[in-house]
């Protein structure tokens, strides 16, 4: 339609050249962007702009000049400053946008540039494939809108920048409502509320709270909804309550729409039973399936044990009954309140000795109560030959860079029992008196594993009397310095006994120190015999020496 209305223009042109016999005449497109803002646009987008016969000149002429677009006949059309110029020498030639292709945006600055441009874009002052739109807001009552080529504002780091012809146009500044409530404080916040004939749930009673966006900072602003436990609190980022803000990064937050925030919390799943009538409750609460929480209010569930040891488990807050030990509460989906209190028993062998490690005499054993429902129980040993048991915690897990073996487990005292059972385990003492007689495996302990051996290593026992300290000394031949003082300090080199079955190295102290002893009685008796011999030959000399000693005077 816009071709053939075009071409009629153009043959009612021809036409009127023809009678008044002026050949040498030119048709052009007149008009500048100040009094007709479409001259700078492209002549499909806008329909015929206006056009003036120039019967002296034979070229159009289009030029554009501090933004301003000028289209004319020839020299009439100013060139002086212009960021770009066209001349050419057909009928409405001197039509479209030039350059082709040019980003258009929306231009403006100060006050009335925050509410949403209701003006068309304007080209670019430069054609740069780069070339970006920008809107930045400053406050409420001020912003800036245009081309990024032609720097006529500094750019804010909140300023908002696009690529798309006009896209430039979202409004600056608005005003953002929220609910406002807090379940601690009255009924309403946490209720759901389906609405008739809707299909939004949304909750019924609450305030409103209202706060002011700019555009380039939504990060900073948004309703929000937080939900801990029993309670919920909802409300506008800028009045966000003190004791929230370390629950930043857990808040639901939204920014779409006045009271976003108002949307209803899911109906909670509790286990609701109790072991007074329904044993299951403790032994297998596996056998018993969550159901719907009755009161809205209930965005929590509870589990509490009692001084008779019975279970109760429920939606809610936790009671606050006579009799309850322990409560915990949580705010998880589908029967969070599954998970058991789990005690565990702790200890290690640098406090409670052997028996933490193989459980045949344990003494210095406690019972640990562990401070997160469902905790796992462990029982470690580390390189060094060490054990300990007790809660899983951030400081006591299986994930040590020292821990040999480590087995964890589900369930109350479940951390009981030798460990580990495929190690060797050796009698370690030196000197005291529970290393003289040894009554098999009561203070054996397992053998460290030497960091530079291999773990298959075949470990082995030793024991022997040192003669150095006068002690009997038991232990693992794993220990390098041990091992060199067994092969040094005994007596002989078969005295360093080595045996490789679990807690072998039982042998008798005096049965150790036999060998040695009887060595000493022996030498000690010849020592007797030499100083008796040694004696006897002094009497003889002495008595030669006095014969000479007469003779000697009685020559005088």
């Amino acid at each position: 339609m816009l071709a053939l209305k075009l071409s009629r223009h153009i043959l009612l042109l021809l036409l009127i050249l023809l009678q008044t016999g002026q050949s040498f005449a030119i048709v052009c497109y007149h008009c500048d962007s100040i009094a007709l803002p479409e001259c700078s646009q492209t002549l499909g987008e806008v329909g015929v702009l206006p056009y003036l016969d120039c019967p002296t000149e034979l070229t159009c002429a289009m030029s554009i000049v501090d933004t301003i677009t000028y289209r004319g006949c020839g020299a009439e059309t100013p060139i002086t400053g212009a960021t770009y110029s066209k001349s050419c020498s057909s009928n409405l030639c001197n039509a479209g946008v030039y350059p082709p292709g040019r980003l258009k945006c929306h231009h403006c600055a100060g006050q009335d540039c925050v509410a949403a441009p209701g003006a068309k874009p304007k080209p670019c002052r430069y054609h740069l494939e780069e070339d970006q739109c920008y809107t930045d807001v400053i406050s409420s009552t001020e912003a800036y809108r245009g081309c990024v080529s032609e720097q006529n504002h500094t750019l804010s780091s909140a300023a908002k920048l696009c690529e798309i012809n006009g896209c430039n146009e979202d409004q600056g500044a608005w005003i953002q409502t929220c609910a406002k409530c807090d379940s601690a404080d009255g009924r309403g916040c946490k209720m759901d509320l389906f609405q008739v004939n809707t299909a939004r749930c949304n909750v019924s009673l609450y305030e409103e709270c209202q706060q002011q966006v700019l555009l380039g900072e939504p990060e900073d602003k948004y309703c929000f909804s937080f939900r801990k436990l029993s309670r919920v609190v909802r409300g506008c980022s800028t009045i966000m309550p003190a004791d929230l803000v370390p629950y930043e990064e857990e808040l639901e937050k939204c920014r779409a729409g006045d009271n976003c925030n108002a949307g209803c919390i899911t109906r909670q799943k509790c286990l609701t039973c109790n072991s007074v009538d329904q044993e299951l409750c403790r032994t297998n609460v596996t056998a018993i399936s969550n159901s719907t929480c009755g009161s809205a209010e209930a965005s929590s569930c509870f589990t509490c044990e009692y001084s008779n040891w019975s279970i109760q488990r429920g939606c809610g807050a936790a009671p606050t009954n006579p009799g309850i030990l322990n409560c915990y509460e949580c705010d998880e989906e589908d029967g969070c309140n599954r998970k058991d209190f789990t005690r565990c028993y702790q200890c290690s062998t640098g406090q409670a000795g052997a028996g933490c490690a193989n459980w045949e005499r344990p003494g210095e054993i406690y019972i640990e109560e562990c401070v997160e429902p469902g905790t796992s129980c462990l029982v470690v040993s580390y390189r060094n030959g060490t054990t300990s048991r007790g809660c899983e915690k951030a400081n006591f897990n299986c994930n040590s860079e020292n821990a040999a073996n480590c087995r964890s487990c589900q369930g109350s005292f479940c951390n009981k029992g030798a460990f580990p059972d495929e190690r060797l385990w050796c009698h370690q003492c030196k000197g005291v008196q529970e290393c003289e007689e040894i009554p098999r495996g009561q203070t054996a302990l397992p053998c460290p594993v030497p960091a530079n051996e291999p773990d298959n290593q075949k470990l082995a026992c030793l024991e022997y009397f040192d003669t150095h300290s006068q002690q009997i000394v038991r232990g693992c031949r794993s220990n390098p310095e041990l091992y060199y003082e067994c092969l040094l300090r005994s007596n002989h080199h078969d005295s360093c006994r080595i045996c490789h079955s679990q807690a072998c190295n039982n042998s008798p102290g005096k049965e150790l120190r036999a060998t040695y002893e009887l060595e000493a009685k022996a030498m000690a008796l010849l020592q007797a015999r030499s100083s008796a011999n040694s004696f006897k030959d002094s009497k003889v000399g002495c008595g030669f020496w006095l014969i000479l000693s007469v003779i000697y005077m009685l020559t005088f």
